[in-house]
């Protein structure tokens, strides 16, 4: 059989796009394009891994080449079917009224799958697989279609509304899923089921086609906001106009607290800066009687030194002067040893003079408290003497005296 030509405007550019290319000419007009490599009439036919090939010879299935992914070869007189097993998803949307008369639209998603390809390609025609999937979810989309809007016409709004899941999917997959599922053997001549498993649905929207329905539906649900809304503003603007207050409050006793403190620490600050300029003028004026002491101390000392070496160094000078006097004459020829040793004695009177000051320094103050101690004495031995003599004038007048 020669391939099907499958003119280029009919096959969708995008791979991902869910829209199908048409035959446009011909008998097959406006079906799905079809595979040419699974309309061969003889040859290798293969299955993809999510497709299950079903090989027929003198009309009974062949199990041992059919399986999934299976790669056969097709004879002119024997029949190949390749019924996909992935999912499949159909969208359908359903108007009807509700008990109350409302007009509604529900709209979902159900996901199927094929589970028993060898029951599903005796109702579908799976020679051409894109018609028969077309086929196949058209025809669940009508089931569903009617199923939704029978069981809408006995429900009411709020069921409608809230217990979609409950009270429309599940009745829809109670409804459905016994007839399009199966069971049996690849022998089987049943007509049980199509083999096909409704894995869920999915009621994704449901609206009110009436807007006034719609707004009067609302209308209490937008009171409550807006009074929840006004309540939630007063609450607001109470508790700001407390915590404005409570603010103003406590910042003002922050003031007032900071000002005391503020003039407590001034008050301190200030009495010990006196406190400390006092005393510093205290230990000023303390630090300049001690340097005055001891600079008139240092300049009576100095001042007796330097009397007591004036007046050694004139003695040594007069009594050299005479020695040399006496000298000059006879020791004429050793002037300059006699300088030299004149120069050393003169450092030696020096100290000696010195010593023997500082040590007429010590004997004369000794001497003065041995002085100062003697007149104590004396004194001390006076006054006991007066006062003995005072006791016995004393008692002598009391002797004297009649009784």
């Amino acid at each position: 059989m020669p391939k099907v030509q499958v003119p280029q405007e009919l096959v969708p550019v995008d791979p991902n796009s869910k829209s199908i290319g048409r035959y446009q000419e011909g008998w097959r007009a406006g079906k799905p394009v079809e595979d040419p490599e699974k309309l061969k009439r003889w040859g290798f036919i293969t299955a993809k891994p999510s497709e299950y090939l079903v090989y027929v010879n003198q009309g009974r299935i062949d199990m041992r080449k059919s399986g999934q992914g299976q790669r056969v070869w097709k004879w002119p007189w024997s029949s190949v079917a390749i019924v996909p097993t992935s999912l499949q998803q159909i969208d359908f949307v359903a108007d009807q009224v509700t008990r109350e008369r409302v007009g509604v639209s529900v709209s979902g998603v159900a996901v199927f799958r094929i589970v028993q390809p060898e029951i599903a390609f005796r109702v579908l025609n799976f020679t051409y697989g894109e018609s028969a999937k077309e086929k196949l979810s058209q025809t669940l989309r009508e089931m569903f279609i009617g199923a939704a809007r029978r069981l809408i016409a006995n429900l009411t709004l709020e069921q409608c509304l809230q217990n979609r899941k409950e009270s429309i999917a599940r009745f829809l997959m109670e409804e459905i899923t016994p007839v399009v599922s199966g069971s049996g053997r690849g022998e089987d001549t049943t007509d049980q089921g199509w083999g096909v498993v409704i894995d869920t649905i999915e009621i994704q929207d449901v609206k009110i086609l009436s807007r006034q329905v719609f707004e009067h539906l609302q209308a209490p649900y937008r009171a409550e906001i807006a009074m929840k809304a006004e309540m939630a503003e007063l609450e607001r603007q109470r508790s700001v106009a407390e915590r404005r207050s409570m603010t103003e409050r406590q910042s003002a006793e922050a003031t007032i607290l900071a000002q005391r403190e503020t003039r407590i620490l001034k008050a301190r600050s200030e009495a010990e800066a006196a406190e400390s300029e006092s005393a510093e003028a205290l230990r000023a004026e303390q630090a300049k009687a001690r340097v005055a002491s001891d600079e008139l101390a240092r300049k009576e000392a100095l001042s007796r030194k330097r009397v007591a070496v004036e007046e050694g160094i004139a003695m040594q000078t007069t009594e050299s002067n005479a020695s040399l006097e006496r000298r000059r004459q006879q020791i004429k020829q050793e002037q300059e040893m006699a300088q030299l040793k004149l120069q050393e004695e003169k450092r030696v009177t020096s100290a000696q003079v010195e010593l023997r000051a500082l040590h007429s320094e010590v004997e004369l103050a000794e001497q003065a408290h041995q002085a100062d101690m003697r007149k104590q004495e004396q004194l001390a031995a006076r006054r006991a003497i007066a006062q003995g003599e005072i006791g016995r004038a004393s008692c002598r007048e009391r002797v004297s005296s009649p009784v």
